[in-house]
């Protein structure tokens, strides 16, 4: 989030040395990631730093035991939580969670282009992920794909607010480009069904996915090491979950290629990539709508920064765009 959470630092420095043994020196508020429930820190303490998610609400128990799952299969290129004094993956705070990480010193490849290499060994991790056993626990901790209609209840009601009398400044602006677009938006829910209920009959082979694995939750580290961060929408769902953001992303052939080589052998179903690509987008719609209609706590330069990534996403080379291409390519090969 761009602003500070309402809880002191005090209060969450007493917190680290009392779950976990931290004396802290210093905590810096970084305004990074996309999530309106959560902040992050970077945490300097007498050994080491530490990067800090403080999350409101009780954390997704996937988000914790996937990792350290991976971590425990020998996938160390993972971050996991660090455990607290009494082995929890979090700790809870005045109704926030607080999330305790290792510091990976480097930058995002977001940031910094990856060189062919380090695409194979993406490439290579993800496949080791997608192998991955899937316990009975951990089954039970990890939501599983069901193809449901959530994003389209949330749309929907969403529809129905752009449609009304808004009041306030920033919603009128959201309401207005909502309307212009509404077309698209029918386009985006009608494709998304369609490919849902064919991806759902053909009853896909279902692995452990990422399924936010975008350059920004890939973490270069300082020996050019790669590192894959921020597990909170992991899922059990067909590979392609994860696929759909190397295969037709805009990425350099050379870099899809290096990609794929690292990932070995594999057949890439077109009708779960477009049908994923259209998840994202319907996820894109909902999550921007509701921080300007519906959220009565984020600031208004986060609503208005809400505003303008929604206009962005009809953008050309943007992630509707390539949903669009990516159901042509679904309808030149069936399933």
């Amino acid at each position: 989030m761009l602003d500070k959470p309402n809880l002191a630092e005090a209060v969450i420095a007493a917190a680290l040395r009392a779950h976990y043994g931290i004396a802290v020196r210093s905590l810096e508020f970084l305004p990074i990631g996309n999530d309106a429930r959560a902040w992050v820190y970077r945490v300097e303490s007498d050994e080491r730093p530490y990067f800090l998610k403080l999350r409101q609400g009780a954390p997704k128990r996937s988000a914790l035991h996937a990792p350290r799952y991976l971590q425990g299969q020998g996938i160390a290129s993972i971050a996991a939580p660090t455990a607290t004094r009494s082995n929890q993956l979090y700790a809870p705070l005045d109704g926030f969670s607080l999330i305790l990480y290792p510091w990976i010193q480097g930058t995002s490849a977001w940031n910094r282009p990856l060189s062919a290499k380090q695409w194979a060994e993406w490439g290579a991790m993800m496949r080791s992920i997608h192998h991955t056993v899937i316990t009975e626990e951990l089954a039970e901790l990890v939501r599983r794909e069901i193809f449901d209609s959530t994003w389209v209840v949330a749309l929907d009601r969403l529809h129905h607010l752009a449609a009304g009398d808004v009041q306030d400044e920033i919603a009128r602006a959201m309401a207005q480009v909502w309307r212009l677009k509404a077309l698209q938006i029918k386009e985006v829910r009608q494709r998304y069904l369609a490919l849902g209920a064919r991806l759902c009959a053909a009853s896909p082979d279902l692995v452990l996915c990422h399924a936010d694995i975008h350059q920004a939750n890939i973490m270069i580290d300082e020996s050019d090491g790669i590192h894959i961060v921020d597990w909170e929408e992991a899922v059990i769902a067909p590979k392609e979950r994860d696929l759909m953001f190397f295969v037709a992303d805009g990425h350099a052939p050379e870099a899809v290629d290096a990609f794929l080589r690292g990932y070995g052998r594999t057949s890439i179903d077109p009708v779960g990539i477009a049908y994923y690509r259209y998840d994202w987008v319907m996820q894109e719609f909902c999550d921007n709508g509701e921080r300007v209609f519906l959220s009565e706590t984020l600031t208004d330069r986060e609503r208005t920064f809400a505003l303008d990534e929604f206009k962005r996403l009809f953008a050309k080379g943007d992630v509707l765009d390539l949903a669009r291409q990516a159901y042509c390519e679904a309808q030149r090969r069936p399933f």
